[in-house]
């Protein structure tokens, strides 16, 4: 399968961007996988910041994209609609570009998960095994103990599901929509699951997963 491994990016990550992208180059030495970051950091310094490090680590197989879209606007529910804004827009990116560029497949990696070498390909063959349009490994959260993680963190995406589903909540043509950015993943899920689509979620497959928060 031809993947696209692409990942929203954001300065207040930087704690974690050096292991991440390291990680990254050696999972691309036993799959390899195009790199698509998405960075939707205020203006254009921490782009060039990745760049070292992917000079760094050898990465040559990656693009990067900018999203410039208002930051800072406070404290409470603007803030983390804010948030949760800019990853769906940056998802919205990444699945184009696995449309526009004949890609079979977007692997979901986010940037503060270090995974074992072997996991994407791990991800193929359970999806080609069940001839499923998504795989969504879950692992546990990074800030809360012993609670499961249900982001799509490490999880792969076939392209039929993607051509069909964008990852922008239809705010005010579609009443099954939702009316906050915060569910844009969880409307994912819901348009799959009313079409019936095939797919599936997993935990303990891919192992160990460390979820970092410093």
């Amino acid at each position: 399968m031809k993947i696209l491994i692409g990942t929203p990016i954001h300065q207040v990550k930087d704690y974690c961007m050096e292991r991440w992208l390291e990680n990254v180059a050696k999972l691309q030495l036993e799959y390899p996988a195009d790199l698509l970051l998405v960075d939707n950091s205020p203006g254009l310094d921490y782009v060039e910041k990745i760049k070292g490090y992917c000079k760094k680590y050898g990465l040559t197989k990656y693009k990067m994209k900018h999203l410039e879209i208002t930051q800072g606007k406070g404290l409470g529910t603007n803030f983390d609609e804010e948030i949760h804004e800019r990853v769906a827009r940056s998802r919205e990116i990444i699945r184009q570009e696995v449309l526009s560029k004949n890609y079979d497949a977007w692997f979901s990696w986010e940037c503060d998960q270090i995974i074992p070498t072997n996991a994407l390909d791990k991800l193929v063959q359970l999806m080609e095994a069940g001839d499923f349009v998504m795989v969504d490994h879950n692992c546990w959260a990074s800030d809360v103990p012993n609670q499961v993680n249900f982001d799509f963190g490490v999880s792969l995406f076939k392209r039929k599901c993607l051509e069909k589903y964008s990852f922008i909540p239809a705010f005010g043509t579609d009443p099954d929509a939702p009316n906050s950015w915060y569910y844009a993943e969880h409307w994912f899920r819901q348009r799959l699951l009313k079409d019936r689509c095939n797919y599936l979620e997993v935990e303990g497959v891919i192992e160990p997963i460390f979820h970092l928060n410093s």
